[in-house]
């Protein structure tokens, strides 16, 4: 008897896939039987699993720009107002198949099967052991290469940290190409390639990484996200930013180690005469020390490394910074999650306590500042002064007894003056604020194994290691007086040279005549 019912189950099983098949060719639509079909956890997960059982549709095949997903009810008004968004949000052709119901009820379940396996990947783990074998087989790019070509997605991003590890890297850069992905390192300031892949391998990494960062995997949209990679016994914060492209998403992660080494704030590799002003500056008890420079230039390096001089017991520092990149025992540290309008004030651990979640959508950045300014510091910074409102409370906080650091992005020292004119600051509280305004670059330092020939260690690249070059501008009466006439920046500039103030071109050849740099390396990022 039992074999009969078994019989018949597998009768009545064949026919519904028979009828399945011929309503497909009716509706001219692709069949699929999932009931064995290889479908890739990275592929099913482009649907999140609540939308599946909502509109019983799931993902079963990626082919370069277009995504196959398969239904047991193509003509149902609902599931085509879904598909036309996914096709939105994720900038690829959407092609919707048909299946029976009893193959999309197995289709479902995979979500149970399948997904586990990305989740028992859901971290990034590099053993003190794994480090040392990697580091015996590798000792080149073309051994990494080689390593890369050879090993499985998962294990992919785990030689892609250990590599980025081994070679000081600061950045991951992963960008799909015509015929290729190609995977870079920002080392020293300056992108190394590292390796070219198939790209039948991106979706794969990609859909990993997204995975890892608690991104949409649905959404061909700019994201941004994190988590954390542990090597050896260190753990490091990836910042994990997302941009489409016509050949897929390129993927940028910014490697922040918990537990930075800081460097002394005497081994920055400041000339001696802008090391005796910037000490002088911050030993005040109130003003306005800003740091200025384009991104990656150092100046969050040198703000920590002041925020470690003037940590002591018997202060109170408080800082704002967007985001939080090294966390710094005793000091309160506070992040902001800026957006268009608002902000969100978050502590180092990154979580809100019930009164911040309310406020949250008021909160704006200056309005985060004069919060902390009603916690009595000593001493605050601010991560960036973006706008006006930001610029005047914290000129207003240098004022009135605190000692205030922040930075801002201009291409000089006196061009930071010129540019809070720009944002309406008033004279008088601009010329009675500010004690020292820094610009900085980092530049490569010569090899010191090749001299700068070339050798395995600096990739054959003559350089290993950064050195900052700086310039410093300290307040003085005709400085004011330019203020206050709101002279053009020309003035500023000639003025401040007039008075001493040595450039960072000026700085940065003295570096050269120490051997420690090239005459080409300090052309390449002053020049503006």
């Amino acid at each position: 008897m039992a074999d009969i019912d078994l019989t018949l189950q597998q009768f009545a099983r064949e026919d519904e896939e028979k009828h399945a098949k011929e309503n497909a060719e009716h509706m001219k639509m692709d069949y699929v039987n999932l009931i064995g079909y290889p479908v890739a956890p990275d592929v099913l997960h482009i649907i999140p699993k609540e939308e599946a059982f909502v509109h019983e549709v799931i993902a079963y095949l990626r082919m370069g720009k277009t995504i196959r997903v398969v239904s047991d009810r193509p003509a149902d008004p609902g599931l085509k107002e879904y598909i036309a968004k996914l096709k939105l949000a994720t900038q690829n052709e959407i092609v919707l198949s048909l299946c029976s119901n009893t193959s999309m009820r197995y289709g479902l379940t995979l979500y149970q099967t399948l997904l586990p396996e990305i989740e028992k990947n859901d971290k990034v783990s590099v053993t003190a052991d794994n480090q040392k074998s990697f580091e015996d087989q590798i000792q080149s790019f073309s051994d990494l290469k080689e390593k890369i070509t050879k090993v499985s997605t998962t294990e992919l991003l785990d030689v892609v940290f250990a590599g980025a590890v081994k070679n000081d890297a600061t950045d991951i850069h992963i960008e799909p190409q015509e015929n290729d992905f190609r995977i870079r390192y920002r080392i020293d300031g300056v992108l190394q390639d590292v390796a070219k892949l198939p790209p039948s391998g991106f979706h794969a990494i990609a859909a990993r990484i997204k995975y890892l960062a608690k991104l949409k995997l649905d959404v061909n949209n700019p994201q941004d996200g994190r988590f954390e990679v542990t090597v050896i016994e260190e753990t490091m914060d990836i910042r994990v930013s997302t941009l489409p492209t016509s050949y897929g998403e390129a993927i940028v992660m910014r490697l922040l180690p918990k537990k930075k080494k800081f460097v002394d704030l005497e081994t920055l590799g400041f000339n001696k005469g802008a090391m005796e002003v910037i000490k002088e500056a911050i030993s005040k008890p109130q003003g306005l020390v800003l740091n200025t420079g384009p991104t990656g230039s150092g100046k969050t390096t040198t703000l920590y490394a002041i925020l470690q001089k003037l940590n002591e017991p018997g202060k109170k520092i408080i800082t704002l910074e967007n985001p939080i990149e090294y966390r710094i025992d005793g000091i309160e540290q506070i992040q902001i999650e800026t957006g268009d309008t608002s902000a969100q004030m978050k502590n180092s651990e990154g979580t809100e306590d019930s009164e911040q979640r309310t406020n949250r959508e008021s909160t704006t950045f200056a309005n985060a500042l004069r919060a902390c300014l009603r916690q009595d510091p000593d001493i605050l910074m601010v991560g960036e002064i973006r706008d006006a409102e930001t610029a005047n409370t914290a000129l207003q906080a240098a004022l009135t007894g605190h000692l205030v650091l922040s930075t801002l992005h201009t291409n000089n020292a006196p061009a930071a003056l010129a540019r809070l004119m720009e944002m309406g600051i008033p004279p008088y509280l601009l010329a009675g604020s500010i004690n020292l305004i820094i610009a900085q670059r980092l530049v490569r330092k010569i090899c010191q194994k090749c001299k700068g020939q070339g050798c395995e260690v600096c990739h054959k690249t003559g350089f290993k290691g950064r050195i900052g070059i700086v310039e410093v501008l300290t307040p003085s009466r005709e400085i004011d007086d330019l203020i206050q006439k709101q002279a053009p920046l020309r003035d500023f500039e000639e003025t401040a040279h007039r008075l001493g103030m040595k450039t960072m071109y000026e700085d940065g050849m003295e570096k050269v005549a120490q051997g420690l740099t090239t005459k080409e390396e300090i052309e390449r990022v002053t020049k503006q």
